[in-house]
C-alpha cells in the first residue's frame, strides 16, 4: 500500500509539473537562469524548441537537420551546473535524463553522452567535435563555440 501512495504522489506531481510546460514558459526560465546551450561552430542550427532540446539531450535525436551526427557532451551527474541546466533549461530532473540514457545504452542503440569534468573541457570538446552540443554557465568565455537559444 505504501508503494501505491508513493506512486500516486509521484504521478500527481508529474502531472502538475507538466502543466507548466507551455510554449514561452521555458524560454523565460532558460534566459533568466545561468546556463546556456553551446554547439560546434559549424552547426547551422541557431534555435531549438524545448522539446527539441530535451530530445537531443535525452539521446533520442541522433542527427542534426543537415545529417551531422549529434554528440551530447555533459558534466557529471553530481555537478551543480549539470543539475541547474536540467532544472532551469530542460525542466527535467537528473534521474529522468539518466533513465533515458540508461535505456538507450542497455537497448544497444548506442553509447551514452560524453562526460567531461569542467566547463572548460566542455567548451574544448564541443569545439573539436562536429555536431557536438553541450552547456555552460553564462559568463564563461566561449567565443570558439556558438550559443543556441530556446524558443
Amino acid at each position: 500500500m505504501h508503494k501505491q501512495k508513493k506512486y500516486l504522489l509521484w504521478l500527481i506531481i508529474t502531472l502538475l509539473v507538466s502543466t507548466f510546460h507551455r510554449p514561452g514558459f521555458a524560454q523565460d526560465v532558460s534566459t533568466s537562469g545561468g546556463e546556456i546551450i553551446i554547439v560546434h561552430p559549424a552547426n547551422p542550427t541557431k534555435t531549438l524548441t524545448l522539446n527539441q532540446a530535451r530530445t537531443i539531450f535525452s539521446m533520442r535525436a541522433r542527427q542534426w537537420p543537415n545529417g551531422t551526427p549529434i554528440t551530447v557532451v555533459v558534466l557529471n551527474d553530481q555537478s551543480p551546473i549539470h543539475k541547474a541546466f536540467l532544472r532551469n533549461v530542460l525542466r527535467i530532473l537528473p534521474h529522468q535524463l539518466r533513465r533515458n540514457w540508461d535505456r538507450y545504452i542497455y537497448a544497444g542503440i548506442g553509447q551514452g553522452p560524453m562526460v567531461v569534468d569542467d566547463p572548460l573541457e566542455m567548451i574544448e570538446m564541443v569545439e573539436k567535435i562536429p555536431g557536438a552540443i553541450g552547456y555552460i554557465e553564462k559568463g564563461v568565455p566561449h567565443e570558439q563555440v556558438l550559443t543556441l537559444t530556446i524558443r
